[in-house]
């Protein structure tokens, strides 16, 4: 957990609607939620019904998230050139027609997501910094996997 959620203060149920409210429609044109394996992992589903799910932070989720990896077909992985996993990043992934398939962010360094056959264009964004991969072949039947790594200071690290 870092130091930002653990510090923050649970709102009353009045101002905790006000402030859900506005985050549901954003991000309902974008995907469903439609459970959360375990603390941290969130599973979905994009507007065209493809599913998908992020997460890993810590052994735990890693672990939960690797068991039902085999029902993804395009898997992504997010990290710092130093070697720390990176969350929060936004995942922008579209067809070879530049159609919008999936727009979210990833609850972990891990993102899963079951796609038809296909080539795609995938951007990553993090601390606004993106990294793309255009033209990825993504099969039905079978897994491709992806790293971004991104030159993240060291000091950014002891700052969050």
């Amino acid at each position: 957990m870092d130091s930002m959620s653990s510090s923050r203060l649970a709102p009353g149920p009045a101002v905790s609607w006000l402030v859900l409210t506005p985050l549901v429609f954003l991000f309902a044109s974008s995907y469903t939620v439609s459970a959360q394996l375990a603390e941290g992992i969130v599973k979905g589903e994009t507007v065209q019904g493809y599913q998908f799910m992020s997460g890993g932070v810590g052994s735990g989720e890693r672990d939960a998230m690797l068991e039902q990896a085999k029902s993804y077909n395009l898997a992504l992985s997010f990290a710092a050139r130093s070697g720390q996993y990176l969350s929060d990043v936004r995942v922008l992934i579209t067809d070879e027609r530049g159609k919008e398939i999936v727009n979210t962010t990833a609850a972990g360094p891990l993102f899963y997501v079951e796609l038809p056959g296909g080539r795609y264009n995938i951007i990553a964004t993090y601390d606004g910094r993106s990294e793309e991969i255009k033209s990825l072949q993504v099969s039905s039947g079978s897994r491709v996997s992806r790293l971004f790594h991104w030159n993240v200071p060291a000091d950014e690290f002891t700052q969050k």
